[in-house]
């Protein structure tokens, strides 16, 4: 299987909240989680330098109009994925972990919400996947 089916996998767990994959539109639907995930890497190697196991990297951001809006949807978001272990065929995989990053909820001032002198809020998350190939 490819590493887009393991993104998508772990995409795929993310339900009950409004989620933008790769480009939140111009006028997105608040509170939402904006998901960007990478490409599988070896982050193991066997005396033979065979991969032995791979590491999906993905960062969550949870963007909403006020803090407790923000803290709502982080708890959906680390509910739907800490620990979780999803299936793909031709992997055996670990459960999801978090990240921890130390990053607060802060505006984003690069952004004024239309009709409005508002900035959203935004909170990011990193998760990591780690998984073997059976294939």
């Amino acid at each position: 299987m490819t590493g887009d089916a393991l993104a998508s996998a772990f995409e795929a767990l993310i339900t009950g909240v409004t989620v933008y994959r790769d480009k939140v539109p111009a006028s997105p639907s608040f509170p939402y989680v904006f998901v960007l995930t990478n490409f599988p890497t070896v982050a193991g190697r066997a005396v033979n330098r065979r991969a032995q196991f791979h590491r999906l990297r993905s960062r969550t951001t949870v963007v909403g109009l006020t803090g407790s809006s923000v803290r709502i949807v982080a708890q959906k978001l680390s509910n739907a994925l800490e620990g979780k272990r999803p299936t793909v065929a031709g992997w055996s995989l670990g459960a999801i972990e978090s990240v921890p990053n130390e990053q607060p909820i802060q505006p984003d001032t690069d952004v004024t919400i239309t009709g409005t002198n508002q900035n959203p809020l935004y909170q990011p998350f990193d998760w990591i996947l780690t998984g073997s190939k059976t294939t």
